[in-house]
């Protein structure tokens, strides 16, 4: 990224770079971060919006179980695509889902005793990755990092 940021600013010295070093580093760091997250979710056939769904349920106790509305707003996606994922998990015996008791029209999503065994094991895989990635930084650097990441998300998130 130094490289290329110098080389542009020799190329164009009338324009300042600064957010490029901060955006291409983002972009770069990501690029890691979800080639790791893949490798330690394929080792339970998952994907990263399969994982979503199952620890949005996981962080639900005592129940596990939500509405697809619920689920909806935790996972940020459309309708359309949590019916996939639900199906998908379903399919595997990972989550059932049901009518709700309280309106018949409504269906609750719950997670299974076999989709709990996968999400805990991947959640400890997963929180160990994120340490080892972020282990360049310590305690405190990480704190302020996470608090400039967070100023920036709330500048552009809707």
């Amino acid at each position: 990224m130094d490289r290329i940021v110098t080389l542009w600013r020799r190329a164009r010295p009338d324009l300042a770079f600064g957010s490029t070093e901060v955006i291409g580093r983002v972009v770069r760091l990501e690029y890691f971060i979800t080639r790791r997250v893949l490798q330690d979710l394929a080792r339970y056939d998952l994907n990263v919006g399969e994982f979503d769904v199952l620890a949005a349920l996981r962080r639900h106790p005592p129940y596990f179980q939500l509405s697809p509305n619920q689920l909806q707003s935790m996972v940020l996606i459309s309708s359309g695509a949590l019916t996939n994922r639900i199906n998908r998990l379903e399919s595997r015996g990972l989550v059932t889902r049901a009518q709700a008791d309280h309106d018949r029209r409504g269906v609750i999503v719950t997670l299974t005793d076999e989709g709990f065994r996968v999400v805990e094991d991947a959640v400890k895989y997963h929180l160990a990755a994120e340490a080892e990635l972020a282990s360049a930084l310590s305690a405190e650097e990480q704190r302020q990092f996470a608090a400039l990441l967070k100023k920036m998300l709330l500048a552009v998130e809707d």
